[in-house]
């Protein structure tokens, strides 16, 4: 009896020697498996960002077009109105703070929002019209 148990535990430990090799050579497969997806990992992510990166920068220059193209379509042309009747001349823009002081001055307390403004030079008059409710003039 004693030697079919020496023979058992040499048994065992002949299986223990060879489970314990077939362990170390599967970790090693694994570790070259995780390298190799670790190589695979990086180029991907290489490949991803040189890729976001293109597209980053077409974005950023198709921005600079549409905002190129907003600073142009924003120029306003400067402009001047002069009126000249019957000896007297007037500009638009004079009419127009005639006009918004005269209603400060008639509506005390009220804001402006809108004003549109009636000149008639025949009559020597800026007429005003507010908030589509406050009616009023000014003299030329």
């Amino acid at each position: 009896m004693v030697t079919s148990a020496k023979i058992t535990v040499d048994d065992v430990k002949k299986s223990a020697a060879s489970a314990a090799s077939a362990v170390k050579s599967a970790a090693a497969e694994v570790k070259k498996e995780a390298a190799t997806a670790k190589k695979a990992a990086t180029k991907t992510a290489a490949k991803a960002k040189a890729t976001a990166t293109k597209k980053a920068t077409a974005a950023k220059k198709t921005v600079k077009k549409a905002t190129a193209k907003k600073t142009t379509a924003k120029k306003k042309v400067a402009t001047t109105a002069v009126v000249q009747y019957q000896g007297l001349e007037f500009s638009e823009a004079e009419c127009l703070k005639k006009a918004q002081s005269a209603f400060k001055k008639d509506y005390k307390g009220k804001t402006l929002e809108e004003l549109n403004i009636y000149i008639k030079p025949e009559e020597r008059k800026i007429y005003y019209v507010a908030n589509k409710d406050c009616v009023g003039s000014a003299d030329l």
